[in-house]
């Protein structure tokens, strides 16, 4: 009767404005009909509603049971249904096979698959057994009159409403949620879009579609579908660390009042550890239990790096003398923060009570091996007697600094004007290079201390510094150290005038002649707009560029989405070009003259191999001779680049004219690599859609194939049969493999979270490329439709994994090819024994071509077109170079599956050239690497703080379904959706000691370690701890990591942004000498990493002076992908005098812990890090590298300042991550007590 009234009241509402009849007299006239007889007689028990609603996938119908199983059955053979539904009907234990119900269900397509799929929302009833009270059936009559008033299917319209609730339960895939209004609602988590991984307690608001019932007054029904759920409230602010439990999470105390803050280690960015006393900015989420629970956590500022950079060094720290003595007591009862009992007493350093300390304490070897002595005298110049009691020498494992007369403990006294001496022998040390400090400290009675630093440089740094300044040249002014700003200047107004350049340019001559005439699909030009031109060349500061470049209609700082993905990344794109053009301004050259070589003219460029950005074959120089009347720009394109010269081919006319003249030479590079990257966005806007990028939920398919893991991790292929399903072997082409690479091939056959990519993480020495292999292998033996896009960024991976395959025997070489450019083939870089499996591609359109393929005398294919690509199972290239494909016609299905080997390092426009190949409806993309290796190379630096160097694959780990969700995870698969990611976890490149530093630092411990130490490493740890003058110490003689500390100078030539450090570079040099004496160790067992181009050029002159042969000595970018049994570290940043600066500009391998990662991790064996502890302690990461090597008693070098040492011993007892959470204490505190401790 209720729903009746409602719906007379409605009808009411309905009627025309002139309707005589009024409301209560409608309702009174359909009240009398109800009481009116039916044809039969009886009364009506309910009027059935008419039903309007046209045909919709929401609707009410009858079905038979058709099959029942333990928790669900299935009706009419098409609509599953679990029994979970049957809770609230009175028949529910009485269902069985051949039972009617009736129910309400809705239809969906799916926008992928274009699959329409049918859930049953509710059950109403159960039609063939009306139960009574007593639980027996009602009689026949009632049972005949029922089924025959819902025979029919009533249709409802459907729409869309918010609900508030609380997260109750969460298990396996679902997820449940009360609200306000009714049962729990049940959501499943795949297919539902979240931004954020719900947790129990939390307030959230559903997105629902809802059933639009005309019974009710607001009108709705039933929750037909959960669209979305997203936080009730979500609060952002800043905060700082205050509790740190390792590997759970801690508290922050929100900044702006707003109370405590729980946070887990998942929410944290994937290259920070949280410590105490960090910085930090955080969203988060209301809460039941805890009010309010972190979603995200980035790190502002570290805490122990603040307190690191404020701790006092040896160096600031007095020598004596009276006349500083107030300014220095001030100074350090500021660092003491009011911690010492006598923090207003002239510091220890100073004379006092008329007693004056003199000698010379600066101290300078040759070498190592170099000694000298050093005469201290003590004179009481009070009016009473001193008694000294006795002398605290430096508390290091093998001091430089020896008292030799008197002994330590001789007790003296001093009559007013007496004197004593104390002769010291200082040494060098174990051979360590650069400058040191020790200190020794004389106790007198009274009680009072008087101390000395001895500062000892090793080695004659400053001859081998001679060619260069120390220290940056900071504050703008005009010293001899390079100077960047002025660089940068002169190299913007260079662009700015090229682009002025008034004249018609003479193009020269490319590769095989012409150009393509004919395109299937050409390339648009994607010209750079004028207007960041402008911007770019004329900002008159960094802030001033970063600021318009915030603003409208760039809007730079906004988060990636689909609606701003082309326009952020098309300008990032634009703004790289022109940064790169600018640093091109570097390679021009005034004045110069060609010289004629062959058939091209050669032009002299000093070192252009190591030119930095690097000139490659088919960039092109433009002469001009704007000192005469001719305004002709001559155009001459790079076919070869040598050590010291390139060779360039121009128009023909200017060849033959060409008599010595002078010409202003400009260089310019291609902008092909520019324009594919565009294109890539365009093209995967029209294939796939901009939301494929983000993904928010999960539509789960039937696998590509059938594959599983059986319990002795044999590859099961489930097939159907006659009988059933039955499984098949499949054969491991690598046996070898271990569990988690089998586990992730399984995944990619399999999948079922299709077109979503699927992510293959993989740590340093996982054996990533033995897996790609591996997958390529069983994806062509098993999926005879597929076709195989096989990817990488750099050239060097793309010829490995041709070298694999070729050595493999799987696959045949007509099975796969390896695309390769034009330029590879004019520096004769293509490795020889690869030729027979590589080819240059044409993209001239197939119509207008004869076809014909060119084969070298090395079975190098030249001028595949699409026919002949097409013909194979596996391409091969890499991220830029397969764009040629674009500009070809092919089948929009042909492509089957994209793998991306070290997608980490690609920028996210680049993997989208190969992406946007395969279809979105039956592709398949694999992306393989490591988020926490280095990342892409830009030079538009300052694009970095938006996010541009991130990769596809680093930015897809930190959305919602490929983040760490360990409650619906276990540890067998480190916390991911084992459909959406893989992580490799068995190190087989590091002993267990080295392993652990890294797998620490930067895969919360997930690493496994498949080497065991064997004698050959211990042999090899022993030699370098004598080489470092350590101890042998049977409990650690397994431990592989050292950190060398040299206090030496870094270096900068006024002509170079690059630094040197010569003090390192001796350092370095002694290792691998003392390493290649006893003839167990060569130059391919060595690698010497080092962050700039001066360094490696430094090292490499003083083995070559020594006439000895180098190893491999580079960057880190140079040695991503290697390993060697020795890795020396040479971090070059070493001057205290500017380490605020150095901390505040993030300068070298400061903050970088991606470079870090790289750096540590190359080493099988030995590890060793050569570096200015003083100053690399400002970092946190290096902090905790520090920690390990001083807690594993591996540390020797230069003296760590007491200061220091205290962080390193306070971030151990917090586990790494606590801060201290208080200032740091001087050096020597003036509290006596205190002081005898520090000895």
């Amino acid at each position: 009767m209720i729903r009746f009234v409602a719906w007379a009241v409605r009808k009411a509402f309905e009627q025309p404005a002139g309707q005589e009849l009024s409301l209560a007299e409608r309702i009174r006239q359909d009240e009398d009909k109800l009481q009116q007889p039916n044809d039969d007689g009886k009364p009506e028990k309910e009027p059935a509603v008419e039903q309007t609603v046209e045909p919709t996938d929401c609707f009410q119908t009858t079905g038979t049971i058709t099959q029942v199983k333990a928790d669900y059955f299935i009706i009419d053979g098409i609509y599953f249904v679990p029994k979970a539904l049957l809770k609230n009907t009175e028949a529910a234990k009485h269902v069985e096979e051949n039972t009617r119900l009736q129910f309400l269900a809705n239809r969906r397509t799916d926008p992928v698959s274009g699959e329409t799929l049918t859930k049953v929302i509710k059950i109403i009833s159960v039609l063939d057994s009306l139960w009574n009270d007593g639980g027996t059936d009602a009689d026949e009559g009632d049972w005949a009159q029922s089924t025959g008033k819902v025979n029919t299917t009533t249709y409802y319209k459907s729409n869309r409403r918010r609900e508030p609730g609380t997260v109750i339960e969460k298990q396996h895939d679902v997820l449940t949620v009360e609200t306000d209004a009714g049962d729990p609602i049940s959501v499943n988590i795949d297919s539902t879009r979240m931004s954020f991984v719900p947790m129990l307690g939390d307030y959230v608001t559903l997105d629902c579609v809802v059933q639009v019932d005309g019974g009710f007054v607001d009108f709705k029904g039933e929750v037909l579908e959960v669209v979305g759920i997203e936080p009730t409230r979500l609060v952002s602010g800043v905060g700082t660390i205050i509790a740190v439990e390792e590997q759970e999470g801690g508290e922050i105390r929100s900044s702006n009042g707003g109370g405590m803050i729980i946070y887990q280690s998942e929410c944290c960015t994937p290259d920070y550890r949280p410590m105490r006393g960090d910085q930090v900015e955080y969203r988060a989420v209301e809460n039941k239990h805890v009010r309010l629970r972190c979603i995200f956590v980035k790190l502002l500022e570290a805490g122990v790096t603040k307190t690191a950079a404020a701790a006092p060094s040896p160096q600031q720290q007095s020598n004596g003398g009276a006349a500083n003595a107030q300014s220095q007591a001030k100074d350090n009862k500021a660092q003491a923060g009011g911690g010492g009992r006598q923090g207003g007493e002239v510091s220890i350093w100073q004379d006092k009570h008329g007693v004056r300390i003199t000698g010379d304490f600066d101290v300078t070897l040759k070498d190592g091996k170099d000694r000298t002595t050093r005469t201290v005298t003590i004179r009481n110049e009070s009016n009473r007697q001193q008694k000294i009691m006795r002398m605290l020498g430096p508390k290091t494992t093998t001091p430089q600094v020896q008292l030799t007369s008197p002994y330590a403990h001789t007790q003296s006294i001093l009559f007013p004007g007496e004197t004593v001496e104390y002769m010291f022998e200082i040494t060098g040390g174990g051979g360590f290079f650069g400058r040191n400090e020790e200190s020794c400290v004389w106790c007198f009675g009274g009680p009072f201390r008087i101390g000395r630093w001895f500062r000892i440089t090793v080695g004659d740094v400053n001859q081998a510094e001679s060619n260069g300044t120390a220290g940056p040249n900071i504050g703008g002014g005009r010293g001899a150290s390079y100077n960047a700003k002025m660089s940068y200047c002169k190299k913007q107004l260079a662009l700015l005038n090229m682009r002025r350049a008034p004249g018609t340019t003479l193009a020269g001559r490319g590769f095989g002649g012409t150009r393509a005439n004919f395109i299937a699909n050409p390339l648009p030009a994607y010209n750079v707009p004028s207007e960041l031109y402008d911007l770019m060349l004329t900002a008159a500061s960094r802030a001033e560029l970063l600021t318009a470049l915030e603003r409208a209609p760039y809007c730079l700082q906004e988060d990636l989405s689909p609606a701003n993905y082309s326009r952020v990344w098309n300008t990032f794109i634009y703004l790289e070009e022109i940064r790169l053009q600018i640093e091109f301004r570097k390679h021009d050259i005034e004045r110069g003259h060609f010289t004629p070589e062959d058939s091209y003219l050669a032009l002299e460029v000093p070192n252009v191999a190591e030119a930095r950005p690097s000139i490659l074959v088919g960039d092109t120089v433009r002469a001009s001779a704007p000192w005469t009347d001719d305004n002709t720009l001559y155009q001459g394109v790079i076919h070869r680049v040598l050590h010291s010269r390139v060779l360039l081919k121009f128009d023909p006319t200017f060849h033959a004219r060409y008599n010595g003249e002078s010409y202003a030479m400009q260089f310019s590079f291609g902008r092909s690599a520019f324009r594919k990257q565009h294109h890539g966005i365009k093209r995967m806007q029209l294939t796939h859609g901009l939301d494929y990028l983000f993904p928010e939920c999960i539509s789960v398919r039937e696998p590509l194939l059938n594959a599983r893991l059986n319990a002795r991790n044999e590859l099961v292929l489930e097939e159907e049969t006659a009988g059933g399903t039955a499984g098949r072997v499949l054969p491991w082409c690598n046996a070898a493999l271990n569990p988690y690479q089998k586990q992730a091939i399984v995944s990619v056959l399999r999948g079922e979270a299709r077109p979503l990519p699927h992510i293959i993480f993989g740590p340093p020495g996982t054996g990533k490329t033995v897996t790609i292999v591996e997958l390529i292998h069983q994806l062509a033996a098993n999926v005879p439709s597929a076709r195989l896009i096989v990817v990488t960024p750099s050239n060097s991976a793309a010829y490995l994994i041709t070298e694999r395959l070729a050595r493999g025997g799987v696959l045949q070489p007509g099975d796969f090819i390896r695309l390769v450019a034009m330029s590879q083939v004019e520096r004769e870089s293509v490795p020889e024994h690869l030729a027979q499996y590589c080819a240059t591609v044409d993209v001239s359109d197939e119509r207008n071509t004869s076809g014909e393929v060119l084969v070298t005398e090395s079975g190098l294919r030249m001028k595949f077109q699409a026919k002949h690509i097409g013909r194979h199972r596996v391409t091969i290239s890499t991220c830029l170079g397969i764009g040629a494909l674009m500009q070809m016609h092919f089948e929009p299905n042909h492509f089957t599956h994209v793998i991306m080997d070290e997608a980490g390092q690609a920028q996210e426009p680049e993997a989208l050239i190969a992406i946007c190949q395969v279809s979105r409806a039956g592709g398949s993309v694999t992306l393989v690497g490591d988020p926490n290796q280095l990342g892409p190379v830009v030079h538009f630096t300052e694009g970095q703080i938006w996010n541009s160097n991130r990769s596809l694959l680093e930015r897809l780990l930190t959305r919602r379904l490929y983040s760490v969700d360990r409650q619906r995870f276990g540890p067998e698969t480190a916390g991911y959706d084992p459909r959406l990611v893989t992580m490799l976890r068995v190190n087989y490149r590091s002993i267990p000691s080295v392993l652990s530093l890294y797998n620490d630092l930067f895969y919360d411990g997930a690493l496994e370690p498949y080497r065991t130490l064997e004698d050959p490493d211990r042999q090899l740890i022993a030699t370098v701890r004598d080489i470092l003058s350590l101890k042998p110490d049977a409990e650690r003689a397994g431990e592989g990591f050292f950190f060398c500390g040299i206090d030496g100078t870094n270096k900068q030539s006024p002509d170079s942004p690059s630094w040197f450090n010569p003090a390192e570079a001796c350092m370095v040099h002694k290792i691998v000498e003392r390493l290649y004496r006893g003839g167990r160790y060569g130059p391919a067992d060595i690698g010497i990493i080092t962050p700039y181009l001066m360094q490696v050029r430094s090292i490499r002159r003083i083995f070559d002076a020594a006439s000895l042969e180098s190893p491999k000595i580079g960057s880190v970018e140079e040695f991503q992908g290697q390993e060697r049994k020795v890795i020396i570290v040479s971090t070059v940043r070493s001057s205290a005098s500017y380490l605020p600066h150095d901390a505040t500009n993030k300068l070298g391998f400061i903050a970088l812990p991606k470079r870090i990662n790289v750096a540590i991790s190359r080493a099988k064996v030995a590890l060793v890090v050569v570096g200015n502890p003083k100053l690399l302690a400002v970092d946190r990461t290096w902090l905790q590298v520090l920690q390990r090597a001083e807690n594993g008693g591996t540390y020797c070098g230069c003296t760590l300042p007491a200061s220091l040492t205290k962080v390193l011993v306070t971030t151990k007892r917090s586990g790494g991550g606590d801060a201290g959470g208080g200032e740091l204490q001087r050096q020597y505190d003036d509290d006596d007590d205190d002081e005898e401790n520090q000895y």
